[in-house]
């Protein structure tokens, strides 16, 4: 159970899963998507992409907000 709420695994599973979207959101950038006078369109396989990028930055983002608060509370507690 230790394993599971280890911060390296959450962190290395973020950076895994951002680096399997990252080539899909530079295809976004380029010649993935078409547009029209109203729409932009984009690919299925690439807004799939998007969203596992999404998901990877929104786990490192969590991540490093509990680290954080982490390290604050033990400097509180070791100033107190």
């Amino acid at each position: 159970m230790d394993k599971i709420f280890n911060m390296r695994v959450w962190f290395s599973a973020g950076v895994l899963v951002l680096a399997a979207g990252m080539p899909y959101c530079s295809a976004a950038l380029g010649w993935a998507t078409t547009q029209d006078d109203n729409n932009i369109y984009i690919r299925g396989d690439v807004a799939m992409g998007l969203i596992v990028a999404w998901i990877g930055w929104s786990i490192l983002t969590v991540v490093v907000l509990i680290w954080a608060f982490r390290k604050v509370v033990r400097r509180s507690a070791l100033a107190a």
